[in-house]
């Protein structure tokens, strides 16, 4: 890693990660992510590990992608299949059928064409070729499951916050969450809506309000989110 001149270094030791950041810093003080090379104020390095990277490598790194530069497009080299699901802005998508046609004005070429299902039920057909805005999402990582709750709810035990749940084990992304933060101000944590999933940070599934300081959390990781509610001012 590598920084400017005159900064000020702030470094926390968690289980699972260490993470440094600037304070005070110069204009020109930046870590570069030994990944992605992109710049930014704070770094992680993963416990067990040696290099340093941004949060969105080291979200990655820890779900078992490999971390690096993200291409704009990221829908893969190949055919879609039948049940994999599709990001756009503000909706989710599952591709419900494919099949090949003749390209128009060229027949002896042939292009796919995909039947889409948004996840309020409304159906659409895209051409392979016109879907620039769609990014594919993870198999292993859609969404909520019943693990990514029971890591909130660790995550919330260990950091000495008091909580308790609406009691929807059997439906995870309806699981909703109440927790008393260090100061006595009541926190709601919920699940983010699928269609503000982000396949590059998959482990960034909830908000929580604080409806008595009219705060609300940007979506954020199980560890970052408890962080955030223990430091949160009175």
């Amino acid at each position: 890693m590598s920084v400017g001149r005159h900064f000020g270094l702030l470094i926390s030791r968690l289980p699972q990660m260490t993470y440094a950041a600037t304070t005070r810093a110069a204009e020109d003080c930046r870590f570069v992510c030994s990944a992605c090379y992109g710049n930014c104020w704070g770094m992680y390095r993963l416990h067990g590990e040696t290099a340093w990277l941004c949060s969105q490598c080291a979200d990655m790194k820890d779900n078992g992608l490999t971390p690096g530069p993200r291409p704009f497009d990221t829908q893969p080299s190949r055919q879609l299949h039948v049940g994999e699901q599709l990001r756009s802005r503000g909706a989710i998508w599952t591709v419900t059928g494919s099949q090949r046609v003749p390209k128009p004005g060229d027949g002896l070429n042939r292009l796919c064409v995909y039947a889409l299902t948004r996840d309020d039920g409304h159906e659409q057909t895209w051409r392979a070729g016109d879907m620039a805005d769609f990014h594919l999402i993870p198999a292993a990582f859609e969404h909520i499951t019943r693990a990514r709750c029971n890591e909130l709810a660790a995550a919330l035990t260990t950091a000495g916050l008091p909580w308790q749940d609406n009691g929807r084990q059997s439906a995870p992304k309806r699981l909703e969450y109440a927790a008393t933060g260090p100061r006595g101000c009541q926190w709601s944590i919920r699940p983010a809506p699928g269609a503000e999933f982000d396949p590059a940070q998959p482990s960034n599934l909830w908000r929580a309000e604080c409806a008595a300081q009219g705060h609300q959390t940007p979506v954020m990781s199980a560890h970052s989110l408890t962080e955030r509610i223990r430091r949160f001012p009175a």
